[in-house]
């Protein structure tokens, strides 16, 4: 079947395994060069390494491979695709800042677009060698096995920096009420965080300022481990990759609930 005709019941069976097991290999292989850092931006917060563009480079060859027809398009040089071919979106390190400072929080993250939809997504949690997967349909996973959430009494929410910003200087009040249901946390990786949302890690992950190769890899595992994932905006649309996603992942009472709450930073 030609790619531009594929659907996602279409996708081979052996993708996802086949996925799973190239990128714990490809990131033994790219993180053991030389690392060469620099500014990305001109804030000088954010960084880019060497390690960021061979990942990404490996990734643009090995998974056009491994699906041909395909095209591949990530963080680094983002240019969206026009076309109806199936689109591998990929972060090659999320998390770079982390990686930088050596804090264990970092990964690659990669899911694959059919017709626009995800379809298959893997994320690779570097340091602590976890590989979180899914397919559309057919359920989260963990290191190859059915994801099992976490059921805790920690009230733990993820909320980004940009968003918690938006809060304070357009809604202050809501920001009040969110310190009082939650803890807050951020651990500078977004895929994680959402990885960790579907494995009941945290009880809500929001972000103003993730891009789509920071969040939809993430999202579809959060989506098939049972969580709802979508935008906070009051008039919410389908957002292009490279703006601001305006996202809230959260099991479904949580995601109704607080919706409103943090659509009060649009305003």
């Amino acid at each position: 079947m030609p790619a531009d005709q594929m659907t996602v019941t279409d996708l081979p069976d052996a993708l996802h395994d086949t996925l799973c097991a190239l990128l714990p290999r490809l990131v033994q292989e790219v993180f053991a060069q030389d690392i060469v850092t620099e500014d990305k931006g001109s804030d000088g917060l954010d960084l880019v390494t060497s390690i960021d563009l061979a990942m990404q480079a490996r990734l643009e060859q090995d998974l056009a491979a491994l699906l041909p027809g395909s095209v591949v398009v990530g963080e680094e040089d983002y240019a969206a695709h026009e076309g109806h071919d199936p689109v591998w979106l990929i972060d090659p390190l999320d998390g770079t800042v982390n990686f930088v400072a050596q804090l264990p929080a970092y990964s690659v993250a990669v899911v694959l677009l059919i017709a626009g939809q995800p379809a298959l997504a893997a994320v690779y949690d570097i340091p602590q060698g976890d590989l979180y997967s899914a397919q559309a349909g057919r359920g989260a996973r963990l290191n190859g096995a059915p994801l099992q959430p976490r059921t805790h009494k920690a009230r733990l929410a993820v909320v980004s920096s940009g968003l918690l910003k938006d809060l304070a200087q357009t809604a202050p009040a809501a920001l009040a009420e969110l310190l009082e249901a939650f803890k807050l946390r951020n651990f500078g990786s977004q895929a994680l965080h959402l990885c960790y949302a579907a494995a009941g890690r945290v009880s809500l992950v929001a972000s103003r300022e993730a891009k789509g190769w920071d969040d939809l890899a993430g999202a579809l595992i959060a989506q098939e481990a049972g969580l709802t994932y979508g935008s906070y905006a009051p008039a919410a649309c389908a957002r292009p990759m490279d703006q601001d996603q305006l996202s809230l992942c959260a099991p479904a009472d949580h995601f109704e609930t607080y919706t409103p709450l943090f659509a009060r930073a649009c305003s």
